[in-house]
């Protein structure tokens, strides 16, 4: 990642979170409680990648016939992907109330690797919002979570029954897929750290001329970087291809490199 406090700032650094909605789009907030989150838009050769991601979600609602939330590659506090099928009465409480951010499920997910069912989470986890008991009320009263991955890029899921806890076998199950899910996006997010460097540089509004300078190589490199950010991003031209760097959380979205990308990018930097 790019050290920017090693290099000259850009001329106009007067940096708004406005100047960066109408620069690269409305950016996704950065908490992973929301209600749904939409997922990644992929490049057209990742589509058969999508349908698969589809098909582990219907194969998880049948495993959750109470609704599941499933989160993939946690990246700055945010997922690249994110699917809740519960009760929508009980999203919209959760959301409303922002018991995300003291729900057990979620912090254990955070903090560990495997699978633990809601009940031995009641008891083992502090709920000061009592997130679990609210639960309940809204008809999810049985339900296992599971979490998989490196703690900087961390899947999970949660899964809900209406009457009885899931079995060894659904849980094997729930977790097969998820592991799969994890490593399906894992692929197709993936981006070399020169590239994510190079379009660092475009996102925080550096011209050709600082960002060759910051990354140490020629204009002709920089311009072949960008360029295949763009294609691994399929994006048209690098303001779109920051946005979905973002999205996939290879770019900080709430950082001086990441939350100001309103930045602009000088007369060269658009798709060139």
């Amino acid at each position: 990642m790019l050290r920017l406090s090693h290099v000259p700032p850009p001329r106009r650094s007067r940096l708004l979170w406005q100047g960066a909605a109408a620069h690269y789009g409305p950016l996704r907030s950065p908490s992973p409680f929301q209600q749904v989150t939409a997922p990644m838009t992929l490049p057209p050769q990742n589509r058969a990648t999508t349908a698969r991601l589809e098909e582990i979600e219907e194969a998880l609602a049948q495993l959750a016939p109470r609704g599941f939330t499933l989160g993939l590659h946690i990246r700055y506090s945010r997922p690249v992907r994110r699917v809740s099928t519960y009760p929508s009465q009980w999203i919209q409480t959760y959301t409303q109330r922002n018991l995300g951010v003291g729900d057990p499920m979620m912090i254990w997910c955070v903090m560990h690797q495997g699978s633990i069912a809601w009940g031995d989470l009641v008891r083992l986890m502090p709920d000061p919002l009592d997130v679990m008991g609210q639960a309940r009320a809204h008809g999810l009263a049985f339900g296992v979570a599971l979490s998989h991955g490196p703690a900087m890029s961390r899947s999970y899921i949660g899964a809900a029954h209406a009457d009885r806890d899931f079995t060894a076998t659904e849980i094997a199950r729930v977790g097969a897929l998820l592991r799969e899910a994890h490593d399906l996006l894992d692929r197709d997010t993936a981006l070399r750290p020169i590239l994510v460097a190079a379009l660092e540089t475009i996102a925080c509004g550096m011209t050709y001329e600082q960002a060759c300078e910051a990354l140490g190589i020629s204009r002709t490199a920089l311009r072949y970087r960008l360029r295949k950010a763009r294609e691994v991003l399929g994006a048209e031209d690098n303001p779109q291809a920051v946005r979905k760097a973002i999205d996939a959380g290879l770019l900080n979205g709430i950082s001086l490199s990441g939350l100001s990308k309103g930045m602009p990018t000088g007369p060269e930097g658009g798709g060139d």
